[in-house]
């Protein structure tokens, strides 16, 4: 049949787009003198971390810079389920994140964080999740359209943007942000282009002078986002209808712990949401069109599957099961490019790790995806595009804690499931219909910033396949 993927496949020499790796970590010195190294940090970790389980590592000059990389699949599963309460998130990562962001659920802890993930969860469960896929196909059947109507090549992180913050407006936020897309788009690219200078900030100065700083680069992208926050809060409570995530907070107003929940609160979750609901899954997507340019025998195989599942009709919740190979791709695509690149963690006191090693209270703890996701004891070719490595016997393989493209522990993304259903079915859509090139894939290389993103717009050309006629 069509689709059915040998689990053999082999494909083309070309390995996709990824920072050289020093033989040693960057040095003090070399750090001062070059600050520009810490501007791209996945470029600066050493050869013999792709390897390894463990190692020391040093950023900045402030005693919170200086930590243990952790690299093994065992240990990360201690640091962030069976201790997680040992290891809560570093404050110099929170040093960027909450003046953007605020008090939201990526940030929050405590009671706080507990009891708005409780009310966000009913939303997010698969069984829900699946009452969006009408929305995820329109959507994308709407930009597609748009697309090829315009017959010129196009930006596709840009467009996978517009996309997927349409989705996000209206099933999460119970709003139309049609009209304030671009403003959206422009201040979260703004604000995460000056991430380097606030992960310098956040390394080399201390607490006080470090949040100053920070303040002072986020806030007008805070303003901006602020902005936009309101604006869906005052349509929300104007519309009065929908069971959304934002309806549900707002109701809710007198939380379990009797304390009305502000609406500076609310604000903070609908940024949180604006930013992290969209942004994980088009960047997730535009990474995939990426690799399906160098291999375009991949593509292939999502239409021959697409075909066998649903003919030339749109795709549906009830499609997303068989179609395995096009979830392989996705699995593959946030293997080489997960969202989050690196993971910091605080060590309150001192601990053991399964193995025996002994780790110190007061020192940081560096998780990355980035790395344990190439890791070359547990990864087959680990630098290679290969999604059968996803399907059959192969996936059986893949160790628990050494894929996190969503994190892990009761700080696992709440999103996973929705973002996995948009992904799957915007790709799916969009294959079934067309074929699309990336014409500047030669120059995309990845940068880390809050999220792994290209280093250059991406540049396509979408073409209307043979088959279809619309």
């Amino acid at each position: 049949m069509a689709a059915q993927i040998a689990t053999t496949t082999t494909f083309a020499d070309t390995i996709p787009a990824r920072p050289h790796a020093p033989d040693k970590a960057p040095g003090l010195a070399s750090v001062l003198l070059r600050p520009h190294l810490l501007g791209n940090l996945i470029a600066s970790f050493p050869d013999f971390w792709y390897e390894t389980d463990f190692s020391d590592f040093r950023v900045g000059i402030a005693s919170a810079g200086r930590g243990i990389f952790i690299n093994e699949p065992n240990a990360i599963r201690h640091v962030l389920v069976t201790n997680a309460e040992n290891y809560p998130k570093d404050e110099n990562q929170l040093s960027i994140l909450k003046p953007l962001l605020g008090n939201g659920l990526l940030t929050a802890d405590g009671n706080i964080w507990k009891r708005n993930r409780k009310l966000a969860a009913p939303i997010f469960q698969h069984s829900s999740v699946k009452d969006f896929a009408p929305l995820f196909v329109a959507v994308a059947e709407r930009s597609l359209d748009r697309i090829l109507a315009n017959g010129e090549p196009f930006l596709i992180d840009r467009e996978m943007t517009r996309l997927t913050l349409e989705i996000i407006g209206e099933s999460i936020l119970g709003a139309d942000l049609s009209n304030d897309i671009e403003g959206i788009a422009d201040t979260v690219t703004h604000t995460l282009d000056k991430f380097p200078a606030m992960f310098l900030a956040s390394t080399f100065l201390p607490p006080l002078l470090r949040d100053g700083f920070i303040e002072r680069l986020v806030q007008p992208g805070r303003r901006s986002l602020d902005g936009f926050a309101r604006k869906i809060i005052k349509y929300a409570k104007a519309k009065k209808s929908e069971n959304t995530l934002l309806k549900r907070l707002m109701d809710a107003s007198i939380a379990d712990d009797g304390v009305e929940m502000s609406v500076d609160q609310v604000r903070d979750e609908v940024a949180t949401f604006l930013l992290a609901g969209h942004e994980t899954t088009a960047t997730t997507l535009s990474w995939a069109w990426y690799l399906l340019t160098l291999h375009p025998e991949a593509l292939r195989h999502i239409q021959s599957e697409i075909e066998e599942t649903a003919g030339n009709r749109p795709l549906t919740a009830d499609d997303v099961p068989s179609l395995r190979y096009t979830r392989a791709v996705i699995d593959e695509t946030l293997r080489l490019y997960p969202v989050v690149a690196n993971i910091m963690r605080k060590i309150v006191k001192d601990d053991e790790m399964p193995d025996g090693t002994e780790l110190r209270g007061g020192r940081t703890i560096l998780i990355s995806p980035w790395v344990m996701h190439r890791h070359r004891s547990y990864w087959r070719d680990p630098d290679r595009f290969d999604p059968t490595r996803f399907l059959g016997e192969q996936a059986k393989s893949v160790p628990r804690y050494g894929y996190l493209p969503f994190g892990g522990g009761a700080r696992v993304c709440i999103g996973a499931s929705f973002a996995l259903l948009e992904a799957v079915l915007i790709l799916g859509t969009y294959a079934r219909r067309a074929d699309i090139r990336i014409v500047n894939a030669d120059a995309v290389m990845p940068q880390a910033r809050i999220v792994l993103r290209p280093t250059v717009p991406i540049r396509a050309i979408a073409t209307l396949r043979a088959n279809q006629l619309r």
